[in-house]
C-alpha cells in the first residue's frame, strides 16, 4: 500500500507538471528557494559545532521546536495546500484507515516542505556528532522529531477537516495568517533591538525561551541531544518517553479521524448561503455597466476568501513597519510615516488579478458585450471602495503616532501617486495577461495549474510599473527633506501623474479586452 500511494502521488505530480509549464517553473523556483534555505540552515548547524554545548543546545531546541510548531500552524491556516492524495478519495474503496496511514504519511513527505524538513532534521546530526552518546541521542531525536512534524499536520487537518473546509474559517484563516506573519516580523525586529542592548541579555533570553520550548510537545523530541550534552539524564529520559508517547498518540488520533472521514468524506466545503438583498451596494455606484461590475466585485471582496487574502496580505507589511518603528527604540519615524505609501503601491496587483479570479463566470461579460473600459473602471471603483478608507485611517494614524505632521504633504503626494498609478498599471496588466486561478469554492492557497507563478509575476510587473510612475513624486519627496515647502508640491504632482496613468491604463486595458474577450475567457477557464 505504501508503494502504491507513493506511485500515485508521483504520477499525479508528474501529470500536473506536464499539463502546465507554469507549474513546472513554479516547482523549480520553489525548490531552489527551499534548497537555499536548507543550505543556510545546515551551514548554521555546522557552525554550531564550534560553539559551547549550552549555546548549541539552546539554539537547536528553540529552532526545531519552532519548526514543529510551524507545521501545525501552517497545516491549519493553509489547509489543503498538499492534498494531492486526498484521503476522502478513498471513501468508496474497501480499505481501512490503518492500511492507508503509512502510505499517506510517506506520500505527504514527498514535496518541498517534507523533503526540506527531513534534510534540516538530518542537519541535527551534523551538530551533535561530537561523541557517541550525543550521536546516539541525535539519531533517536531526528526520526521522532520529523514524525512529530508530519503527524501534527496530518492529525490536526484530519481532526478539523469539516471545520477547516468551511468558508467562514477560510476567511478567518487569512486574518490569522496575517497576524502570525505580522507578529513574527515585529518579534524579529524587537529581538534585533534587544541584541543591540547587550549579548548577555540576549543570551539569557535565548536560554529561557529554549527551556520553555523544550518542555512543550513541539520540543520534546528535539531536546534529547541537548539533555545529553548537559548531562541531564533524567530529563532526557522524560523527554524520550514524552516524544514516543506523542508520536504514538498522534498516530492513533490520525487513524481515528481518518476512519471517520472515510465513511463521511468532506467534499466541496462551505456552508449553504442564503440569497439576500444588498441594496446599499447597488446604490453605492451609478446604474452603468461599470457600476454593475463594481457592485459585483465589491461583494466578492466580502464573500470570496481569495479577496480577503488580498486585504490581509497587503496590510501585513505596512502594519509591521509602523509597529516596529514605534516599538523599537532605534526605529525611524520616517519609515512609519511612509508605510501607507507602501500599501498604496501594492493595491494595483489586485486589479491586475481580478479577471483571473472570475474564472468561467466571465462568460457573462463576453456574451453581453461588456465594454472593456467598463470592466476596468468597475474593478478600480470597488478596489478604491475597500482600500481608500484603510489608507486614510492608516495615514492619519501613522502621522499622529509619530507626531511628524510636517511630513503630511509628502506622504499624501506619494500615497496618491502610488494609489492611482498602481490602479492604472494594474488595469492595463490585467487586460494584457490572465491565467486560471483556484476556483472560489476551493482552498485559496491551493495551487492551480499555473502553480501560482503567473500571479507572482503579475504582482512583480505591476509593482515595478507603479514605482516607475511614482518617480517624479518620489523625487519631490526626497527634496522635501532638504526644503520642506517642496513636499507640498508632491500633492498636485502625485495626483496629476497618478490620474493620468489611471486613465491611460483603464483605456488601454479596456481596448485590449474588447479585442480579446474570447481568448481571455479561454485563459481564465483553462482546466485546473
Amino acid at each position: 500500500m505504501v508503494a502504491l500511494l507513493v506511485r500515485l502521488k508521483l504520477t499525479l505530480l508528474r501529470n500536473g507538471l506536464r499539463r502546465s509549464a507554469w507549474r513546472t517553473v513554479g516547482l523549480v523556483i520553489g525548490g531552489l528557494y527551499a534548497l537555499g534555505l536548507v543550505a543556510g540552515v545546515l551551514a548554521g548547524l555546522v557552525a554550531l559545532r564550534w560553539t559551547s554545548p549550552a549555546t548549541t543546545a539552546d539554539v537547536t531546541v528553540l529552532t526545531f521546536a519552532l519548526l514543529s510548531a510551524g507545521w501545525l500552524v501552517l497545516s491549519l491556516l493553509v489547509f489543503g495546500v498538499d492534498e494531492t492524495v486526498d484521503p476522502a478519495k478513498f471513501a468508496l474503496l474497501p480499505v481501512r484507515a490503518r492500511e492507508l496511514l503509512p502510505g499517506l504519511l510517506v506520500a505527504g513527505a514527498i514535496g518541498v516542505p517534507g523533503v526540506a524538513t527531513v534534510l534540516i532534521g538530518l542537519g541535527l546530526l551534523l551538530t551533535w556528532t561530537r561523541s557517541v552518546p550525543l550521536t546516539l541521542a541525535a539519531l533517536v531525536a531526528v526520526p521522532l522529531g520529523v514524525l512529530t512534524c508530519l503527524l501534527l499536520a496530518r492529525a490536526a487537518t484530519a481532526a478539523f477537516a469539516a471545520f477547516l473546509s468551511s468558508r467562514r474559517f477560510r476567511d478567518l484563516a487569512f486574518v490569522l495568517l496575517a497576524l502570525v506573519g505580522a507578529a513574527l516580523a515585529v518579534g524579529g525586529n524587537l529581538l534585533g533591538g534587544l541584541a543591540q542592548a547587550g549579548p548577555e541579555r540576549l543570551r539569557a533570553l535565548l536560554a529561557t525561551a529554549a527551556q520553555v520550548a523544550g518542555w512543550t510537545p513541539f520540543g520534546w523530541a528535539w531536546a534529547l541531544p541537548a539533555d545529553v550534552a548537559r548531562g541531564a539524564w533524567v530529563p532526557a529520559l522524560v523527554h524520550l518517553v514524552l516524544a514516543v508517547a506523542l508520536v504514538a498518540g498522534l498516530w492513533k488520533a490520525w487513524e481515528h479521524f481518518l476512519a471517520a472521514r472515510l465513511v463521511e468524506p468532506v467534499e466541496g466545503g462551505g456552508e449553504a448561503a442564503r440569497a439576500g438583498h444588498s441594496g446599499w451596494v447597488d446604490r453605492l455606484y451609478p446604474a452603468t455597466p461599470a457600476g454593475a461590475v463594481a457592485a459585483r466585485t465589491l461583494r466578492y471582496w466580502r464573500r470570496d476568501p481569495r479577496y480577503v487574502a488580498g486585504i490581509a496580505g497587503f496590510l501585513i507589511a505596512p502594519v509591521v513597519l509602523i509597529a516596529t518603528s514605534l516599538l523599537n527604540p532605534g526605529g525611524s519615524p520616517l519609515v512609519a510615516v511612509f508605510a501607507p505609501s507602501l500599501l498604496a503601491l501594492l493595491v494595483g496587483a489586485s486589479v491586475a488579478q481580478d479577471l483571473s479570479y472570475d474564472g468561467s463566470a466571465l462568460w457573462a461579460h463576453v456574451t453581453t458585450g461588456m465594454p472593456g473600459t467598463a470592466d476596468r473602471w468597475g474593478r478600480v471603483l470597488s478596489t478604491l471602495t475597500i482600500f481608500l478608507p484603510l489608507l486614510v485611517v492608516m495615514l492619519v494614524a501613522a502621522v499622529a503616532l509619530t507626531g511628524r505632521w510636517d511630513l503630511l504633504g509628502p506622504v499624501l503626494g506619494l500615497t496618491a501617486a502610488f494609489l492611482l498609478g498602481s490602479l492604472g498599471v494594474g488595469a492595463f496588466v490585467g487586460g494584457l495577461w490572465q491565467w486560471p486561478a483556484p476556483p472560489p469554492g476551493a482552498n485559496p492557497f491551493q495551487k492551480g495549474s499555473s502553480g501560482g507563478l503567473p500571479a507572482f509575476l503579475s504582482f512583480g510587473v505591476t509593482t515595478l510599473g507603479t514605482l516607475v510612475v511614482g518617480l517624479p513624486t518620489a523625487a519631490l519627496v526626497v527634496g522635501s527633506l532638504f526644503r520642506p515647502w517642496v513636499g507640498w508640491l508632491s500633492v498636485p504632482v502625485g495626483l496629476a501623474t497618478g490620474a493620468l496613468v489611471l486613465v491611460l491604463g483603464v483605456g488601454r486595458g479596456g481596448r485590449l479586452l474588447e479585442r480579446r474577450w474570447p481568448e481571455v475567457l479561454s485563459a481564465v477557464s483553462e482546466s485546473r
